[in-house]
């Protein structure tokens, strides 16, 4: 008994067709995979701005190295500076503001025994032509009806508004003039600051002195990042972390600024 064997033809349109299905599948499972895994660093704004620096020696974390919430009140004691900024067309920074994401800091980060991981402000970069940038590392505060900051003074013989804009670290100033405990820019810019009383923390015992500190409505506030910032998993409700980047404009080099964290680019921005 002969068997013979059934040899079908190969249809040439299939053969066409399985490339570009193949590629859309692909395409999708992509995208859907974006949709999940959102980017590392997603920027909500880019602006050129001064910025005038208020007053150094305050902390925009907890005790335990969590970054403060908005509705509390800025701790004393720490080496970050407060800093003001405003859209001005001759202003000296460029200041990129977004949000990393928790699921990317989790993933660079290993956890400790709280479900915390830590990272530090090194692990965030500036570069133009792989040369280094001198930018700053900031957190937002937008609860700025006032903004409320622990009385940072240590010396009773002093008042703490002598502190108010002075020994400015952050250059240049923008120009403009102050009057008491108020400075108001050329281009409008104002910051207004007054004593009182308020609580300090989640959990406090009557009230401390704090500094009250108005602002115009088209400036922002910053606080800068310290050198060590702690973030909650994912697992107790971490979120993306805001921050705000201030890039000199007149840094060295002529290509574009590119932003890496934990040694990743996440984006390039145009010197603009």
């Amino acid at each position: 008994m002969r068997v013979t064997a059934r040899r079908g033809k190969v249809n040439p349109v299939l053969v066409a067709l399985v490339p570009p299905i193949v590629f859309l599948a692909g395409l999708m499972v992509y995208k859907g995979f974006r949709t999940v895994v959102p980017s590392a660093f997603s920027i909500a704004s880019m602006q050129r701005v001064e910025a005038m620096e208020v007053i150094k020696g305050v902390s925009p974390t907890t005790k335990n190295g969590l970054p403060i919430p908005q509705n509390t009140s800025l701790r004393s004691g720490g080496s970050s500076r407060l800093v003001i900024a405003r859209p001005a067309n001759n202003g000296a920074h460029l200041l990129v503001s977004g949000s990393i994401s928790a699921g990317f800091l989790a993933e660079k980060n290993e956890l400790d025994k709280m479900l915390h991981f830590k990272f530090g402000r090194h692990s965030i970069e500036v570069e133009s032509g792989g040369e280094s940038v001198d930018a700053v590392l900031f957190f937002s505060r937008t609860e700025t009806k006032p903004l409320r900051l622990d009385d940072p003074n240590t010396n009773p013989d002093i008042s703490v508004f002598d502190l108010l804009y002075n020994n400015i670290t952050l250059k240049p100033v923008p120009p403009g003039f102050i009057e008491g405990n108020k400075y108001t820019s050329d281009n409008g810019m104002t910051i207004d600051v007054s004593m009182g009383l308020g609580q300090s923390g989640a959990i406090t015992l009557g009230e401390v002195p704090q500094l009250n500190i108005s602002v115009d409505s088209g400036s922002t506030a910053w606080v800068e990042m310290p050198s060590t910032v702690r973030q909650q998993h994912t697992a107790v409700g971490s979120k993306p972390l805001d921050i705000g980047i201030l890039i000199p404009r007149k840094a060295k080099g002529s290509e574009p600024f590119v932003i890496k964290m934990f040694g990743e680019e996440v984006a390039t921005i145009p010197r603009g």
